[in-house]
């Protein structure tokens, strides 16, 4: 298990070192961009981002069958995966540059801003496209490295390539806006993160060698077709909504929407950071047949996701004005808090299901989780075109909470390990993270002039309860008692 907790470790310390750069260089990037430019800049990350659905999931699936191959101590195979993996997303890569050329002008035509950016904004996508092959091939290896538990490694690259992309946009934008010169830059971003991708390989003493293997090929192309089910909707969530809201509202509120639900999508991340080995630990339990031991791992990951998001969602809608003010304008915080508070629950929901789909991908029901994620998908995707017309942003924002039916992930892991199906222990595992960022966010509404003195009160008693509850697992202490002890074994 030492391996686990170093990887999860690893996650956090770069999930740390991201969220504060996201910290600082948003409202650096919305004041050196203007809200109109910087909802334009929004919505083409959001397309690229949403290209990977072409990718059919590929990391993940590297991932796991990388992690099958090491169990069966049968290193040979690494070559035939990522020699597989290379194949696939190299032929879509270029099925989707093809689309992306093609259906450009349709794209930017139905973007509300002035001529000169709709034109700039057109030609961007071309550098969008030339972009999508060294970003998919970069995904192979990063699976790779993610499934031998490489996690520092895997991670100092996707850090560098996010610093690289945000970092140099605004420096470009501070001598002209022009989208097109930002995504020249962002295509060489991609460029030089797939190239330490493959040096992170060779570095760590093994030599990538092509290996057609059918039968892995075939494996992984049967695997494929769900995951890029799956992958679509994850994609058409994560980025698609924007792409609605800045028809629908237009290219500022879709920058306004991208801020919150950027700031929401760090409670998916960061619980992401320790749910993501749950794909290789649970497809290595399943396949030496611990599936008992693999639900007991879940359901503790359960109680202590739900913990920390009783606490960090609570304590994000409890003092949502005052981060706001703070970080952007006490103006932006006045007419925007309310619909990213609703983005909180919205994003609360979503990352409570993470443990149950890590899990079901890692043990193969990704059949089972492609359609539910789809399903919620689209439902979410209608509710932001239509609640968005009607009712603004905050008509959008509430739309996300229709990710609700993702919990059904966790439904499935209780029935089918549970001895029993009972919603005592699901409620005693998850209760604290659904019921109470609820239950701030309607007191929010019902006293909306609290004092400074009793939000930190209640801030108080919030965080006393997490430390005592945890403080108060035996498990949990265990897990760090023997993080600790190999950490200074290692030491000395």
């Amino acid at each position: 298990m030492n391996k686990y907790l170093r990887a999860i470790s690893a996650n956090m310390i770069f999930f740390i070192i991201s969220t504060v750069f996201f910290l600082v260089i948003t409202p650096v990037a919305i004041k050196v961009m203007g809200e109109e430019f910087y909802g334009l800049w929004s919505i083409l990350i959001a397309l690229t981002l949403l290209s990977n659905v072409g990718a059919l999931g590929i990391n993940a699936i590297v991932m796991k069958f990388s992690s099958e191959a090491a169990a069966g101590n049968v290193e040979e195979g690494w070559n035939r995966v990522l020699t597989a993996g290379y194949l696939l997303v190299g032929a879509m890569a270029i099925l989707i540059t093809v689309v992306f050329v093609f259906s450009r002008n349709l794209i930017a035509d139905n973007i509300r801003t002035s001529i000169e950016f709709k034109e700039q904004f057109r030609q961007a996508l071309l550098w969008v496209a030339a972009g999508i092959l060294p970003q998919f091939l970069s995904l192979v290896p990063q699976g790779f490295l993610i499934g031998q538990l490489k996690n520092r490694v895997a991670r100092s690259i996707a850090l560098f390539s996010s610093v690289s992309l945000w970092g140099g946009a605004v420096v470009l934008t501070l001598f002209e806006k022009n989208l097109v010169h930002i995504t020249a830059w962002c295509f060489l971003t991609n460029l030089l993160a797939f190239g330490f991708y493959i040096l992170s390989i060779q570095r760590h003493g093994w030599q990538f060698q092509w290996s057609f293997h059918f039968l892995t090929f075939k494996k992984m192309l049967n695997f494929s077709g769900w995951m890029f089910l799956q992958s679509l909707s994850i994609a058409l969530f994560s980025q698609c909504d924007r792409l609605i809201v800045g028809v629908t509202l237009g290219p500022a509120l879709a920058g306004v929407y991208s801020v919150g639900t950027s700031i929401a999508l760090r409670l998916s991340l960061v619980v992401g950071q320790v749910t993501e080995v749950m794909l290789p630990y649970a497809s290595l339990k399943d396949s030496l047949g611990h599936q008992q031991s693999l639900y007991l791992t879940f359901r503790h990951l359960s109680n202590y996701v739900g913990l920390f998001l009783a606490l960090t969602s609570s304590f994000l809608i409890l003092w949502m004005q005052e981060i706001l003010s703070l970080w952007i304008s006490p103006d932006y915080a006045v007419r925007y808090a309310n619909p990213f508070c609703v983005l909180i629950i919205a994003y609360s929901f979503l990352s409570l299901s993470r443990p149950a789909h890590q899990t079901l991908t890692g043990i193969g029901r990704v059949r089972f989780a492609a359609l539910i994620y789809f399903f919620s998908t689209v439902l979410m995707l209608l509710g932001v075109f239509i609640l968005s017309q009607r009712f603004g942003l905050l008509g959008a924002a509430t739309a996300d909470v229709m990710m609700i039916f993702l919990l059904t992930y966790n439904l499935y892991i209780y029935y089918r390990y549970g001895k029993s199906f009972s919603w005592l222990v699901i409620f005693t595992d998850l209760g604290w993270g659904f019921f109470l960022p609820i239950i701030v966010y309607a007191l929010s509404l019902l006293f909306p002039q609290i004092s400074f003195v009793h939000k930190s009160v209640a801030t108080l008693v919030l965080i006393s309860c997490f430390a005592f509850v945890m403080a108060s697992d035996q498990v949990l202490k265990r897990s760090v008692s023997q993080l600790i002890q190999t950490t200074a074994k290692n030491r000395s």
